[in-house]
């Protein structure tokens, strides 16, 4: 079930930002290359960021690496192809809770990025004790992002940068529910979403 809901976040997420820039008359062949570019980056920067996170001890993928990795390809492409820079930076910003929230649902069945001790509503029964269902949660907040924007978005009124802000807040605060919280004060991920953050406030603070 991981692999499959992996799989579904990616097919979703792409298909849905391809959606969106079809409907703003964006030609197939840039839509095409634009999603190349985007998976290409989003697999090496979640590979980059596991390694960060575990200092080279393991290999595997990371969820906030993958974003980066996203917003790179969009700052890439929209130098590229000017003319729809506001298209791309909406419409792949837009699919990001979508792919995490996803995400997060195959975390659920896998177990991993579990979250701290807890023997509250809810609490999920494992081999290392009761713990709070952080994946449940992420993928709840995360969709209802998803919902939020699209809304947003159709009545015109969706702002990537404002957008890519509040997701930061949002994984920043529910990282404090991870078990990693037992041992350490900051993450490495709250500090990966803290500079993608301080870099889209700059970056709207010199748009503007």
């Amino acid at each position: 079930m991981y692999r499959i809901m992996m799989l579904s976040a990616i097919f979703f997420g792409f298909s849905t930002a391809s959606g969106l820039q079809k409907k703003k008359n964006v030609p197939l062949r840039i839509i095409g290359l634009s999603v190349v570019l985007e998976m290409i980056l989003c697999m090496y920067m979640s590979f980059i960021g596991y390694l960060v996170i575990t200092k080279g001890r393991t290999i595997g993928l990371n969820s906030t690496g993958a974003a980066l990795g996203m917003i790179l390809g969009v700052l890439i492409f929209s130098k590229i192809t000017p003319q729809y820079k506001k298209v791309f930076f909406e419409s792949y910003v837009i699919v990001l809770p979508l792919m995490y929230g996803l995400g997060k649902i195959g975390c659920a069945f896998a177990g991993c990025c579990a979250g701290i001790p807890f023997n509250g509503f809810m609490r999920v029964h494992t081999t290392n004790g009761n713990l709070f269902p952080i994946q449940k949660l992420e993928a709840v907040v995360f969709l209802l992002l998803f919902a939020g924007s699209l809304l947003l978005y159709f009545k015109d009124r969706f702002n990537p940068s404002h957008a890519v802000i509040i997701y930061c807040i949002a994984k920043i605060a529910l990282d404090f529910l991870r078990i990693g919280h037992v041992d350490h004060l900051i993450t490495t991920n709250q500090i990966m979403c803290a500079a993608i953050m301080a870099f889209f406030i700059l970056y709207t603070s010199k748009s503007s």
